[in-house]
């Protein structure tokens, strides 16, 4: 009978804290200046027009220095499309980028595991024409 006791409360607590919840979280929508899209790609306000950009382009044209044409992809290597670090970005055609998915998805459903990071990398710059944002990033402070 305790443990029901417990669960009443505890769903009593849950159902106290949940307008405060819902409160704050529009707020921060609201006021954030970064959000998730339908995708899983966080948006970013702009600060020169405020508009909604997609952040891992917004690195890659800092770190290039120039904007990025259409047809231009900017590849997330380790597959999740919040982690938009520098080292994580490879800039590459649409066309590229499409090969290198038929590439990947084949390696996994011939060995059943994906390929070594390592092996990625090479495969992304020479044979897909990739452009490794992380190898930008040294080249400039070296």
């Amino acid at each position: 009978m305790r443990w029901l006791k417990r669960r009443f409360y505890s769903f009593l607590w849950f159902i106290a804290k949940l307008p405060f919840k819902l409160i704050f979280l529009s707020l921060r929508w609201v006021f954030s200046d970064k959000r998730l899209n339908r995708d899983g790609y966080v948006l970013k306000k702009s600060h020169s027009d405020g508009k909604d950009r997609l952040e891992h382009r917004v690195v890659a044209e800092g770190i290039l220095g120039r904007r990025l044409e259409h047809w231009e992809v900017v590849h997330h290597i380790n597959g999740k499309r919040d982690d938009n670090r520098a080292s994580n970005l490879c800039v590459m055609s649409r066309t590229g980028h499409d090969r290198y998915h038929r590439w990947y998805d084949k390696v996994y459903e011939s060995y059943k595991r994906y390929p070594p990071r390592e092996t990625q990398l090479r495969q992304l710059t020479e044979r897909f024409g990739g452009v490794l944002l992380g190898d930008s990033v040294r080249k400039k402070a070296g």
